[in-house]
């Protein structure tokens, strides 16, 4: 239960479902993360790796399997009749566990697979794409975030696009209002830079890994810095596998005392709130939240123009602006022109603000989520 933007939607309905119509439990490998302890305490946590060691020896497939044995007995003995999975490593587990107990199951596919599942798994790729497509067919609803990334999953399993249905990501409008005004990161000289009204300032929010883009944001804020001067902040939230490397980055590229590398932060909004710029540096997405709490938060967003995620959104909706992936010189331009030309940037919101409200509520999300189950559980008796 890491601070992913899964994890946290997965804590949402945790949270959001009615206990007069069910009784959620939770299904997890590890028994961890930054958001374990806002789950629930009425939630009943099984985790795979609770009282296990590993083995010794392994061979392909003996962790899989036991898994799969594991999740069944617990579907088994707590008597569930619904499975959600939203990520394709569970969905591995998920659905041989729930064919196995002929348990009805709802999944959801979050980012496009030719990258997601490609980029994640370098072994037996061939098998896990026969049998994650073998799970989503088999599914009793199929889920996606957005258009483009259902069409994707569609080309990419060879699943007919009839099946599944467009699901949007919710938002936590409530909460994101009432964390706005927290506390400001602890994080060494940064209250006193968000005070001084000469600084302008830039934020990143994601999970610190190669597909997110930090390294080309990286450069792009040292070209930046390079031709505009020193008066620029950048902020990035978020923790990761590359977290060192874009320290050295940082470092190497002479902008280390204009970068702040926060971590993860429980609460960034706060943060989001006071930037003057949200950047999201992706080479693919599936829909990134922190768009759109960006947008609720009323701080103009730059992002990258992929497939899906936010170039689809963006290209649809236009509440911001959009430069070519992995593009470091049109990302440093655009950066600077939010400050050169700020009326175009701000025009746009107070509208982007309005829309989001309006169709990306978690009310509306876990309604929408808590009929599915019910249609699914009476289907199967």
């Amino acid at each position: 239960m890491n601070g992913g933007g899964s994890e946290r939607q997965l804590l949402y309905l945790l949270r959001g479902l009615d206990r007069k119509r069910f009784e959620p439990s939770l299904y997890l490998f590890f028994e961890e993360g930054a958001l374990l302890e806002a789950v629930p305490q009425d939630v009943s946590i099984f985790s795979f790796w609770k009282n296990r060691t590993r083995p010794r020896l392994q061979w392909p497939g003996r962790m899989h399997r036991q898994y799969i044995a594991d999740l069944t007995d617990v579907i088994r003995k707590q008597k569930i009749q619904v499975s959600y999975d939203r990520l394709f490593h569970m969905t591995l587990v998920a659905g041989p566990a729930t064919h196995a107990t002929r348990c009805p199951r709802v999944s959801t596919i979050v980012s496009p697979p030719e990258h997601d599942l490609q980029r994640r798994e370098e072994r037996w790729q061939w098998i896990k794409r026969r049998k994650l497509s073998k799970a989503y067919r088999e599914s009793a609803a199929l889920l996606s975030v957005s258009a483009g990334t259902a069409q994707a999953a569609s080309e990419f399993y060879r699943i007919p696009i009839s099946q599944f249905q467009i699901v949007p990501s919710p938002l936590d409008l409530e909460g994101i209002d009432h964390k706005k005004t927290g506390r400001l990161p602890e994080t060494p000289g940064v209250i006193d830079a968000l005070r001084d009204p000469r600084l302008k300032h830039i934020v990143s929010v994601g999970r610190l890994s190669q597909e997110k883009g930090h390294s080309d944001l990286l450069e792009a804020f040292r070209q930046l810095v390079e031709r505009n001067g020193t008066s620029y902040r950048l902020h990035v939230v978020g923790d990761g596998p590359l977290m060192q490397n874009l320290q050295e980055q940082a470092v190497r590229g002479g902008i280390k005392q204009y970068v702040f590398f926060h971590g993860h932060l429980s609460n960034p909004y706060p943060l989001m709130h006071r930037a003057d710029l949200h950047v999201l540096p992706s080479h693919y997405e599936g829909l990134p939240n922190v768009m759109l709490e960006s947008m609720v938060l009323r701080c103009p967003v730059l992002a990258t123009d992929t497939k899906q995620g936010a170039g689809e959104y963006l290209r649809e909706h236009p509440f911001g602006t959009l430069v070519p992936v992995q593009d470091p010189n049109s990302m440093a331009l655009a950066i600077a022109d939010r400050f050169s030309n700020p009326e175009r940037w701000l025009s746009v919101v107070a509208e982007a603000e309005a829309y989001t409200r309006r169709y990306h509520g978690l009310g509306h999300w876990i309604e929408t989520l808590s009929q599915l189950f019910e249609r699914v559980a009476r289907r199967n008796g």
